[in-house]
Order: C-alpha cells, then sequence, then structure tokens
C-alpha cells in the first residue's frame, strides 16, 4: 500500500467506509421521507418492487440475491408487503418449496406515482457532475467493490 495513504487514515473521515456510511445515511434518509411522504412505502418496499419490475416472476432465492438481501429478512418483508396488498406469492407448479413473486396492481400504481420524483431525485443528485466524473466514480466503485470481497488482509 501507498504509504502516503496508509498514513492519512487518521480521522474517521479520510476511510472511505466512513465516508460512505455517512453518505448512504443520508441518500437513505432522503429517499424514506420522499417515499414515506409521498407514497406510504418504505425505502426496502421501493426497492424490491424495482427490483420486481426488472424481474417479475422472480422467486425469493433469485430476489435475495438481487438484492443482496438476508433471506429471513427478505422473507418477513415479503409478508408484510403481501398483508400490505403490494406483492402476491405464487407456488411454483413443478417445486412447491418455491415461490415466484408478483407485483399487485397497488404496486405498480405506487411505482409508477413515485417514478418522476424519484427520477427527479436523480437528477438533483448528479446535476453539478460532469459525465466524465461520474464515469470515473463508477469506475472507483466497481474497484472498490471488487477489493471488498476480499477477506485475506493483514
Amino acid at each position: 500500500m501507498n504509504k502516503h495513504i496508509a498514513s492519512s487514515f487518521r480521522t474517521p473521515s479520510s476511510f472511505v467506509t466512513f465516508r460512505f456510511a455517512r453518505l448512504q445515511n443520508s441518500l437513505n434518509a432522503q429517499a424514506t421521507f420522499l417515499l414515506r411522504s409521498k407514497a406510504d412505502l418504505s425505502l426496502v418496499e421501493w426497492r424490491l418492487i424495482q427490483s420486481l419490475r426488472m424481474f417479475e416472476n422472480a422467486s425469493m432465492t433469485e430476489l435475495s440475491g438481487h438484492v443482496q438481501m438476508d433471506k429471513g429478512q427478505l422473507s418477513r418483508k415479503i409478508s408484510a408487503m403481501v398483508k400490505k396488498g403490494l406483492l402476491r406469492v405464487e407456488k411454483d407448479k413443478h417445486d412447491q418449496r418455491v415461490q415466484h413473486l408478483h407485483l399487485t396492481e397497488k404496486a405498480q400504481r405506487l411505482s409508477d406515482q413515485m417514478m418522476p420524483t424519484m427520477e427527479a431525485r436523480q437528477t438533483l443528485l448528479l446535476a453539478d457532475v460532469p459525465e466524465d466524473d461520474l464515469a470515473t466514480f463508477y469506475r472507483v466503485l466497481e474497484k472498490i467493490e471488487e477489493a471488498s470481497k476480499i477477506r485475506d488482509i493483514e
């Protein structure tokens, strides 16, 4: 490791993980406010609805892998969303242990209702970021994500 980089880790804000956590908390608070106030949705519900829009008829296992959520936690959230009328669950015709998830009309309507707000939010977040900086940022994120998978660290 570069000695300059290693010696610069003096304050919490100099750690990339601290900065990511702080940013994530701020972004989550903003999104949660928008979703709760305009559609009575939680951030997790929004993410699951958007994931199921992309992967219609996904199984719980497939969805768990996509959203990187613990299967137990996901199962509890799915049950709550079924009770709230956002999802319906259908057992697989060939394997009764597999459950396929489907958005209800209510979930589709809420997603359509919130999409302009969430797109406006994305525009706001990126308004002052030049395209080449954003491309660099995404490349850096990919490298940090790959490095985060390494477990043998001395």
